[in-house]
């Protein structure tokens, strides 16, 4: 590890708990040839139910904020550390802080902070299974980015990621509570709305439309701020009937298309999605209703 004094080494002190002299060096090398060992196996596919170990090593002497500054330093956040016999509790919390942590991590884009392309399907199918049991509304809406391909070229990908990360956050702050914003491809975005119809969606997305080309992005490098525009494509079930993710999906990306066609910049609304489901099949049609009251099929 390098020393206190090194001008290279990481910013680290009393004030965030670290000690910059520990741990010695051997302690160092054990853990890396410990995990180079271990790298092999630390697969899904290695093990199968019941199998698997915990391993553990006593390191004497070793407090919780030494271990945090050694974990933070040498990238040792898959490591976790328990004491033998000073109070669990803080270490039990760090643990926690962990989990919680790879559970973001897992379901959103670094990037944007959104929820994720495969967060986005799990919340999308709960959602439409909560909207068929209550009959409630349910909107979803496909947002992409015009001409996106063309900010990347003209002004680099740092100024692209500027532009992602400032649609994102103007998402996220004009999104209710209880919605859901994603980032599901490069430069597509959707909200789930539960609970929300056909024309109370399209008056939320064209003001979204709206403050989007209200937005003067400013990128290092470039001396105008960018204007940016974004079309969306809006599709709704009633929850009468269930209607499955794939087709609410394809609906809402045919609108986007359309959308784009038009011209852009625009929002186009699919028909309701309910309308165009198959009748229930244990309904029963008024003929054949009359027919087993009264024996005739005439009204």
């Amino acid at each position: 590890m390098k020393p206190a004094n090194d001008p290279d080494a990481p910013a680290v002190g009393k004030a965030n708990g670290c000690v910059p002299d520990f741990p010695d060096e051997a302690l160092l090398a054990e853990l890396e040839a410990l995990r180079q060992m271990l790298a092999p196996v630390e697969k899904p596919a290695c093990a199968t139910e019941g199998d698997g170990l915990i391993i553990m090593r006593l390191c004497s002497g070793l407090t919780l904020p030494e271990w945090e500054c050694l974990r933070n330093r040498r990238d040792l956040r898959d490591w976790l550390a328990l004491p033998l016999s000073a109070n669990p509790f803080p270490y039990l919390t760090r643990i926690q802080q962990t989990l919680e942590e790879l559970v973001f991590l897992s379901e959103h884009d670094p990037l944007t902070k959104l929820y994720n392309r495969g967060a986005f399907e799990r919340i999308l199918g709960a959602e439409l299974i909560r909207s068929a049991r209550s009959g409630q509304s349910l909107a979803l809406v496909l947002l992409d980015l015009d001409d996106f391909k063309l900010v990347n070229d003209t002004y680099g990908h740092p100024c692209g990621d500027r532009v992602l990360e400032t649609i994102g956050a103007l998402l996220a702050a004009e999104k209710r509570t209880y919605d859901y914003a994603a980032r599901i491809g490069g430069e597509e975005f959707a909200l789930i709305l539960p609970g929300v119809g056909l024309m109370r969606a399209e008056g939320v997305i064209e003001r979204l439309i709206e403050s989007a080309r209200s937005l003067r992005i400013v990128c290092d490098g470039v001396d105008t701020p960018l204007r940016v525009t974004i079309s969306a494509g809006l599709a709704c079930t009633k929850g009468k009937y269930p209607i499955s993710l794939e087709k609410l999906y394809a609906l809402a990306d045919g609108a986007l298309y359309t959308a784009k066609a038009q011209g852009k910049d625009r929002l186009f609304s699919a028909p309701i999605a309910d309308l165009t489901a198959p009748p229930e099949n244990t309904l029963v049609r008024a003929d054949e209703k009359r027919f087993l009251f009264t024996g005739s099929t005439k009204g």
